[in-house]
């Protein structure tokens, strides 16, 4: 009897370990349902309801804002050229010279220009005796006149004379014959003094009293002069702006022809931004728009912009071989509009050099709606026709 009770109690024990295990273990279950519960309605409705909120209002906040990183920094640069042909004697530029307007950049040889300009001024005064003795011509083709006059009445009163004294029989006829002719000679002799007078004074440009310098012949030499004066000044090559020299392959000695490129000045002008945005791009964009802009060289430093032009063409319209998009195959492909950004004063702005590259963004101020959304998906369900 003692051996069965001590197997019975053996049992009893077991069986209340095994309710107390369970009762353990179920806990733990319970929690990690709840947790995976939890992780499923976070995965299934939170997860794709954020997703979607957020990619709607990306999606309204997506048209305001236009942006490239196809853009530079542009300014004005001057192309320095000769006027006159020479020999270059001084060079007093060199690469990344800071020059003011007016600065002599280069020297040609003088001497050939100053030869011309007294040979001007030699015919200038030559021109102006000639004037000078053209007037003296004509008062003196007026004193002929008069004299001529003067000759050919005392001939024809003579003349007059011997006419009625031949009648009257006093003298022969052949005498008369004589006077008539001397008076026709003296009448000549008129004729020639007046076409003298009309010659001179056409030679004095119609107007003998004006001063000598205001005569056409006289203001021929005189721009003669000025022009030789001008060639001689522009020996001396001068900078046209103030700013930077860029390249100078120019030495002393070198034969420099007229309008032939010598060197670069960067002008100290305002700088501006040109942005390509694709065509696709500029639909809502207009001129005042605000505009940000930042340099690949200076990362994080923003300058804020205003929109203040949009080419009226593409650069393809410029190129030299422009395309024939009405021959061939055609294959579409978007063009680009540069668009012009004027940028705003900064106290603290670092220096900028052109033809640095820029990232721009360009602020429409267009804002999307659920009903271009809608209008969106109701054009996407109609079905296309042909016209």
């Amino acid at each position: 009897m003692p051996r069965k009770q001590s197997t019975k109690k053996p049992v009893k024990a077991r069986a209340t370990r095994s309710k107390a295990t369970d009762a353990v273990a179920t806990e733990p279950q319970r929690k990690n349902r709840f947790v995976r519960v939890l992780v499923r309605i976070f995965l299934l409705i939170v997860v794709p309801v954020t997703a979607i909120a957020g990619a709607g209002f990306y999606w309204l906040q997506g048209a305001r804002y236009v942006s490239t990183e196809n853009a530079y920094v542009k300014t004005d640069i001057a192309k320095l050229a000769a006027e006159v042909s020479g020999r270059a004697v001084e060079v007093r530029a060199h690469a990344h010279m800071k020059v003011k307007e007016g600065d002599v950049l280069v020297k040609l040889d003088p001497r050939p220009f100053e030869i011309v300009l007294s040979r001007a001024l030699a015919e200038l005064d030559a021109s102006r005796q000639q004037v000078e003795t053209l007037r003296a011509t004509l008062s003196e083709a007026h004193q002929e006149l008069e004299e001529a006059q003067d000759r050919a009445a005392y001939f024809r009163k003579r003349y007059q004379r011997q006419i009625t004294l031949a009648k009257r029989g006093i003298i022969a006829e052949t005498r008369g014959d004589e006077l008539e002719n001397d008076a026709n000679a003296a009448t000549d002799r008129v004729d020639m003094a007046r076409q003298k007078i009309e010659r001179v004074r056409a030679s004095l440009g119609g107007a003998p009293s004006r001063p000598v310098d205001g005569h056409p012949l006289v203001r021929a030499k005189i721009a003669a002069v000025e022009q030789a004066k001008l060639d001689l000044e522009r020996t001396s090559v001068k900078a046209p702006s103030s700013g930077t020299v860029v390249t100078v392959p120019l030495v002393s000695g070198e034969q420099i022809n007229a309008s032939q490129p010598l060197f670069a000045i960067v002008t100290d002008t305002a700088h501006w931004v040109d942005a390509n945005f694709k065509e696709t791009e500029l639909t809502h964009v207009r001129v005042g728009q605000n505009a940000t802009i930042e340099l690949d060289i200076y990362p994080g430093v923003t300058w804020r912009a205003k929109v203040k032009s949009i080419s009226p063409a593409t650069g393809a319209e410029f190129a030299i071989l422009p395309p024939q998009n009405a021959s061939g195959n055609w294959v579409k492909i978007v063009q680009r509009l540069p668009v012009r950004l004027e940028l705003s004063e900064r106290a603290d702005a670092p220096p900028l050099r052109a033809g640095m590259t820029a990232s721009v963004r360009i602020d429409t101020g267009r804002e999307r709606t659920l009903d271009d959304l809608l209008g969106s998906i109701t054009a996407l369900a109609k079905p296309r026709t042909l016209d």
